[in-house]
Protein backbone atom coordinates (compact mmCIF):
# COMPACT_ATOMS: atom_id res chain seq x y z
CA UNK A 1 0.00 0.00 0.00
CA UNK A 2 1.13 3.56 -0.62
CA UNK A 3 1.50 5.78 2.42
CA UNK A 4 -1.72 7.64 1.70
CA UNK A 5 -3.73 4.44 1.28
CA UNK A 6 -2.15 2.95 4.40
CA UNK A 7 -3.08 5.97 6.51
CA UNK A 8 -6.61 5.95 5.14
CA UNK A 9 -7.02 2.25 5.95
CA UNK A 10 -5.77 2.88 9.49
CA UNK A 11 -8.28 5.70 9.96
CA UNK A 12 -11.12 3.47 8.75
CA UNK A 13 -10.10 0.62 11.06
CA UNK A 14 -10.02 3.00 14.02
CA UNK A 15 -13.75 3.72 13.67
CA UNK A 16 -15.80 2.67 16.69
CA UNK A 17 -18.39 1.00 14.45
CA UNK A 18 -17.79 -0.96 11.25
CA UNK A 19 -18.81 1.33 8.37
CA UNK A 20 -21.13 0.46 5.50
CA UNK A 21 -19.01 0.89 2.38
CA UNK A 22 -19.96 2.13 -1.04
CA UNK A 23 -17.85 0.10 -3.46
CA UNK A 24 -16.77 2.12 -6.46
CA UNK A 25 -15.68 0.42 -9.67
CA UNK A 26 -12.36 0.40 -11.50
CA UNK A 27 -8.86 -0.88 -10.81
CA UNK A 28 -7.87 1.85 -8.35
CA UNK A 29 -11.03 1.53 -6.26
CA UNK A 30 -10.60 -2.24 -6.27
CA UNK A 31 -7.02 -2.02 -4.99
CA UNK A 32 -7.89 0.29 -2.10
CA UNK A 33 -11.05 -1.61 -1.17
CA UNK A 34 -9.21 -4.92 -1.24
CA UNK A 35 -6.66 -3.49 1.20
CA UNK A 36 -9.44 -2.30 3.49
CA UNK A 37 -11.35 -5.57 3.28
CA UNK A 38 -8.18 -7.55 3.85
CA UNK A 39 -7.41 -5.69 7.07
CA UNK A 40 -10.95 -6.22 8.36
CA UNK A 41 -10.70 -9.90 7.39
CA UNK A 42 -7.67 -10.32 9.66
CA UNK A 43 -9.95 -9.34 12.55
CA UNK A 44 -12.68 -11.72 11.43
CA UNK A 45 -14.92 -8.88 10.26
CA UNK A 46 -16.70 -8.74 6.90
CA UNK A 47 -18.15 -5.23 6.44
CA UNK A 48 -21.28 -4.54 4.43
CA UNK A 49 -20.63 -3.19 0.96
CA UNK A 50 -22.91 -1.71 -1.70
CA UNK A 51 -21.39 -2.60 -5.10
CA UNK A 52 -21.61 -0.20 -8.03
CA UNK A 53 -21.12 -2.96 -10.61
CA UNK A 54 -21.27 -6.73 -11.02
CA UNK A 55 -17.52 -6.72 -11.65
CA UNK A 56 -16.63 -5.13 -8.32
CA UNK A 57 -19.19 -7.35 -6.59
CA UNK A 58 -17.44 -10.47 -7.85
CA UNK A 59 -13.94 -9.16 -7.14
CA UNK A 60 -14.67 -8.16 -3.55
CA UNK A 61 -17.21 -10.75 -2.43
CA UNK A 62 -14.61 -12.43 -0.19
CA UNK A 63 -14.02 -9.18 1.69
CA UNK A 64 -17.45 -7.54 1.94
CA UNK A 65 -20.98 -8.74 2.60
CA UNK A 66 -22.79 -7.50 -0.48
CA UNK A 67 -26.08 -5.74 0.14
CA UNK A 68 -28.69 -4.05 -2.01
CA UNK A 69 -28.61 -0.24 -2.17
CA UNK A 70 -29.50 1.26 1.19
CA UNK A 71 -30.61 4.76 2.04
CA UNK A 72 -27.09 5.61 3.11
CA UNK A 73 -23.48 4.48 3.10
CA UNK A 74 -20.87 5.60 5.60
CA UNK A 75 -17.83 5.64 3.32
CA UNK A 76 -17.64 5.34 -0.46
CA UNK A 77 -14.26 4.57 -1.99
CA UNK A 78 -13.87 5.22 -5.71
CA UNK A 79 -11.52 6.28 -8.46
CA UNK A 80 -11.86 8.89 -11.21
CA UNK A 81 -10.85 9.54 -14.79
CA UNK A 82 -9.95 13.19 -14.22
CA UNK A 83 -10.01 15.56 -11.25
CA UNK A 84 -9.84 19.31 -11.90
CA UNK A 85 -8.53 21.99 -9.57
CA UNK A 86 -12.03 23.47 -9.28
CA UNK A 87 -13.22 20.19 -7.72
CA UNK A 88 -15.15 18.87 -10.71
CA UNK A 89 -14.55 15.22 -11.56
CA UNK A 90 -15.17 13.12 -14.65
CA UNK A 91 -16.10 9.47 -14.16
CA UNK A 92 -17.63 6.80 -16.36
CA UNK A 93 -14.68 5.25 -18.15
CA UNK A 94 -15.89 1.85 -17.02
CA UNK A 95 -19.55 2.58 -17.69
CA UNK A 96 -20.79 2.42 -14.07
CA UNK A 97 -21.33 6.16 -13.73
CA UNK A 98 -25.03 6.08 -12.84
CA UNK A 99 -24.67 3.57 -10.03
CA UNK A 100 -21.52 5.28 -8.80
CA UNK A 101 -23.30 8.63 -8.69
CA UNK A 102 -26.12 7.06 -6.67
CA UNK A 103 -23.56 5.75 -4.18
CA UNK A 104 -21.89 9.14 -3.92
CA UNK A 105 -25.27 10.75 -3.33
CA UNK A 106 -26.09 8.52 -0.36
CA UNK A 107 -22.64 8.58 1.24
CA UNK A 108 -21.60 10.40 4.39
CA UNK A 109 -17.97 10.40 3.25
CA UNK A 110 -16.51 10.06 -0.26
CA UNK A 111 -12.85 9.22 -0.81
CA UNK A 112 -11.45 9.34 -4.34
CA UNK A 113 -8.09 7.73 -5.12
CA UNK A 114 -6.26 8.73 -8.31
CA UNK A 115 -2.78 8.75 -9.77
CA UNK A 116 -1.09 12.13 -10.11
CA UNK A 117 -1.51 12.22 -13.89
CA UNK A 118 -5.29 12.37 -13.45
CA UNK A 119 -5.06 15.67 -11.56
CA UNK A 120 -5.53 18.46 -14.11
CA UNK A 121 -6.05 22.22 -14.22
CA UNK A 122 -9.21 21.83 -16.26
CA UNK A 123 -11.20 18.83 -17.46
CA UNK A 124 -10.40 17.67 -20.99
CA UNK A 125 -11.67 14.08 -21.21
CA UNK A 126 -14.90 13.49 -23.15
CA UNK A 127 -17.93 13.47 -20.87
CA UNK A 128 -19.57 10.03 -20.60
CA UNK A 129 -23.36 10.17 -20.87
CA UNK A 130 -25.64 7.17 -20.32
CA UNK A 131 -28.55 7.19 -22.78
CA UNK A 132 -31.52 4.89 -23.34
CA UNK A 133 -31.17 3.15 -26.75
CA UNK A 134 -34.62 4.44 -27.79
CA UNK A 135 -33.29 8.01 -27.45
CA UNK A 136 -30.22 7.42 -29.65
CA UNK A 137 -31.22 9.70 -32.52
CA UNK A 138 -32.69 12.42 -30.32
CA UNK A 139 -29.58 12.56 -28.16
CA UNK A 140 -27.14 12.74 -31.06
CA UNK A 141 -29.14 15.49 -32.79
CA UNK A 142 -29.62 17.48 -29.57
CA UNK A 143 -25.97 17.22 -28.53
CA UNK A 144 -24.75 18.31 -31.95
CA UNK A 145 -27.09 21.33 -31.88
CA UNK A 146 -25.35 22.28 -28.62
CA UNK A 147 -22.02 22.28 -30.46
CA UNK A 148 -20.89 19.04 -28.84
CA UNK A 149 -19.33 15.92 -30.36
CA UNK A 150 -21.20 12.80 -29.21
CA UNK A 151 -19.51 9.48 -30.01
CA UNK A 152 -21.15 6.15 -29.26
CA UNK A 153 -18.90 3.95 -27.16
CA UNK A 154 -18.30 0.52 -28.70
CA UNK A 155 -16.66 -2.67 -27.48
CA UNK A 156 -13.65 -4.43 -29.03
CA UNK A 157 -15.86 -6.05 -31.66
CA UNK A 158 -17.45 -2.76 -32.66
CA UNK A 159 -20.80 -3.40 -30.99
CA UNK A 160 -22.37 -0.70 -28.78
CA UNK A 161 -21.12 -0.83 -25.21
CA UNK A 162 -24.09 -1.71 -23.01
CA UNK A 163 -24.25 -0.67 -19.36
CA UNK A 164 -25.62 -2.90 -16.62
CA UNK A 165 -28.74 -0.77 -16.85
CA UNK A 166 -29.19 -1.80 -20.49
CA UNK A 167 -28.24 1.57 -21.94
CA UNK A 168 -25.68 3.11 -24.30
CA UNK A 169 -22.74 5.30 -23.34
CA UNK A 170 -21.85 8.32 -25.45
CA UNK A 171 -18.46 9.96 -24.92
CA UNK A 172 -19.17 13.62 -25.59
CA UNK A 173 -16.41 15.92 -26.75
CA UNK A 174 -16.52 19.66 -25.96
CA UNK A 175 -14.42 22.77 -26.48
CA UNK A 176 -11.94 24.11 -23.96
CA UNK A 177 -14.20 27.15 -23.43
CA UNK A 178 -17.24 25.01 -22.56
CA UNK A 179 -19.03 25.65 -19.27
CA UNK A 180 -19.19 21.97 -18.50
CA UNK A 181 -21.39 22.35 -15.45
CA UNK A 182 -24.12 24.12 -17.41
CA UNK A 183 -23.63 21.84 -20.41
CA UNK A 184 -24.09 18.72 -18.29
CA UNK A 185 -27.33 20.14 -16.90
CA UNK A 186 -28.62 20.78 -20.42
CA UNK A 187 -27.67 17.27 -21.49
CA UNK A 188 -29.56 15.82 -18.53
CA UNK A 189 -32.69 17.61 -19.76
CA UNK A 190 -32.70 15.67 -23.04
CA UNK A 191 -35.41 12.96 -22.81
CA UNK A 192 -33.80 9.54 -22.55
CA UNK A 193 -30.61 10.70 -20.86
CA UNK A 194 -30.16 8.67 -17.69
CA UNK A 195 -27.06 10.31 -16.21
CA UNK A 196 -23.79 12.03 -17.07
CA UNK A 197 -20.29 11.54 -15.74
CA UNK A 198 -19.65 15.00 -14.29
CA UNK A 199 -19.40 14.59 -10.52
CA UNK A 200 -19.57 17.68 -8.33
CA UNK A 201 -19.47 16.51 -4.72
CA UNK A 202 -17.77 17.36 -1.46
CA UNK A 203 -15.13 14.63 -1.34
CA UNK A 204 -11.58 13.88 -0.25
CA UNK A 205 -9.10 13.26 -3.06
CA UNK A 206 -6.07 11.07 -2.39
CA UNK A 207 -3.14 10.89 -4.81
CA UNK A 208 -1.48 7.49 -5.00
Amino acid sequence: MSGDVSEFVKSVLSSKATPVFGLGSGSTAYTVLKDIGGEFKKSGIKPMGIPSSSQIKLLLQDYFTMVEPLVHADITVDGADQVAKNGMIIKGGGGALTREKILWSISREIHVFVSRDKMVKALTRPLPVEVMPFAYGLFVESARKMGLRPELRVDQKGYPFITENGNYIFDVGYSAEEDLLQTSKRLKEIPGVVEHGLFVFDCSVHII
